[in-house]
Formats: structure tokens, C-alpha cells, sequence
């Protein structure tokens, strides 16, 4: 899931790798890693009646991320910061398409130009290609599937003390992403961390897990860092609390 900044270094320009950078379209077009391309968060989701921010339809993916040069084949390696989960959002709805050979990069823009690659203004123009969706709806749930099952799932809320505390899902448990995030120039902490964070809660890797928080990218970061700590059943709420609340769905 994670590729480090050597890794970076040894496959940049190779013709198999697609490097997307996931920080808002201003920023990438005042410098970039060379080769890099723009996939900014408003591409990859729709809104709802609600306002909840939900995954996009397969003919738009596909007509995107072909128009990135991806196809089934390609390495696809995702740029981001470490306290914007919207790379982790990113990341999920490469998986939940069906694309596997997905990597995000474990460290920050700022670690890339102390490291000493190359930034450009340049776009790069890639060779269009064609994306074949294979939707995995096992990463994903809807609200009514959730709310008829509650009590099978362990329900985790990426959000702040704050937000839980002013209204979350039933049974829900508090894990904010942030608890899972480094501050040394990675986006997370390492799988041991991450294993002695969930085993603390009582997460049980036999459970399935689902992850919400306000918009579902937060609990997309909780998503991977679940997945990096080796839990393998988990599902996102994308539509989250918006959805939930917009629906007058019971609230604790």
C-alpha cells in the first residue's frame, strides 16, 4: 500500500508508473514532481440529496482515469500531505473500482524537495488509455444496509471528541484519524503503532469494520491505516454522517 521515497526515486520515469499528485489544483500548478499529474478530490466524488460526498459513477472513473494514462495494468502512486486525508479517498476509490496496484507515497511534498526531485510547472501530457472498472462492493456500504445491521458491524467514527460527542451513530466507537497520523515526514504511523491502536480499542481483526466520518475521507484514512495494521474486513461509509443525518436516521 505504502511506497517510500527511494522507491519513488528508482520508478519515477518508468512507463508502467503513473504518479498523480492529490493537493488542490492551485498548488499542483505552482510546482509538482516532474511526470506527476492533477487528481484532486471534486473528481472523484458526487453529492447527494444531502450534501454527502459519494463515490462517482464507473463511466465517469473510467473515462477519467483513462484520460490519466491508467489502465488495469499500470502502478498508480498517489502524492499527498499528511494531515489531508483526501489522498487515503483517493486511494479507496482506485480500490473500490477494482485497481490494486494502487501505492501512496509515504511522505510529504516537502520531504520530495528536500530529497531533491526535480519541481516544474510543466504539464505532462500522458498517452490516453482505457480503464476497465471492476467495482468491489465489499469496501463499500450504504446507509440502509448499515442501519439494518448495526449490531454485525463494529462502527468506528474518524471524527474529533467534539463531533462525536455532538451526535454520532449508534454504538459507534471514537477513533479520530489523527491518532494514526506521524509528524515526521510519513503520513502514518508504522504497522505496529497502528496494531497496539486498534488492539487497544478492542478491535478485533475477526470483526467487520466499518469507518465513517463527516464526508467519508477522514474514515478513509482511518480505512488504510486499518489495512496497513492488517485488518482485512472493512467497509466505507461514504455517504457518513451527512447521509446519515440528511436521512433523519437515529443518531446517540
Amino acid at each position: 500500500m505504502l511506497v517510500s521515497i527511494d522507491w519513488l526515486k528508482d520508478h519515477q520515469y518508468d512507463p508502467n508508473v503513473v504518479i498523480l499528485d492529490t493537493r488542490p489544483k492551485t498548488m499542483f500548478l505552482y510546482g509538482h514532481v516532474s511526470k506527476s499529474q492533477s487528481l484532486t478530490i471534486d473528481q472523484v466524488i458526487q453529492f447527494d440529496q444531502y450534501g454527502a460526498n459519494l463515490v462517482v459513477d464507473e463511466k465517469k472513473i473510467a473515462d477519467l482515469f483513462s484520460s490519466l494514462g491508467i489502465n488495469n495494468s499500470k502502478i498508480v502512486v498517489l502524492i499527498g500531505d499528511s494531515m489531508d486525508p483526501s489522498a487515503a479517498r483517493i486511494v479507496w476509490t482506485f480500490l473500490y473500482f477494482g485497481h490494486e496496484k494502487v501505492h501512496l507515497l509515504d511522505a510529504t511534498i516537502t520531504d520530495l524537495q528536500r530529497n531533491g526531485f526535480e519541481f516544474t510547472k510543466r504539464l505532462f501530457i500522458p498517452e490516453p488509455s482505457k480503464f476497465i472498472p471492476k467495482i468491489n462492493s465489499k469496501i463499500r456500504i450504504e446507509s440502509d444496509h448499515l442501519k439494518e445491521n448495526l449490531n454485525n458491524f463494529v462502527v468506528l467514527d474518524a471524527r474529533t471528541p467534539q463531533e462525536f460527542m455532538g451526535g454520532h451513530l449508534p454504538s459507534s466507537k471514537l477513533i479520530p484519524f489523527t491518532e494514526g497520523i506521524a509528524y515526521d515526514g510519513k503520513l502514518f504511523q508504522n504497522k505496529d503503532f497502528l496494531k497496539n491502536l486498534f488492539s487497544q480499542n478492542q478491535i478485533s481483526k475477526d470483526s467487520t469494520i466499518v469507518c465513517y466520518c463527516m464526508h467519508g475521507h477522514r474514515a478513509s484514512s482511518l480505512f488504510l491505516q486499518l489495512m496497513i495494521a492488517g485488518y482485512q474486513n472493512i467497509k466505507l461509509y461514504d455517504g457518513s454522517f451527512v447521509d446519515w443525518y440528511g436521512r433523519r436516521l437515529p443518531l446517540e
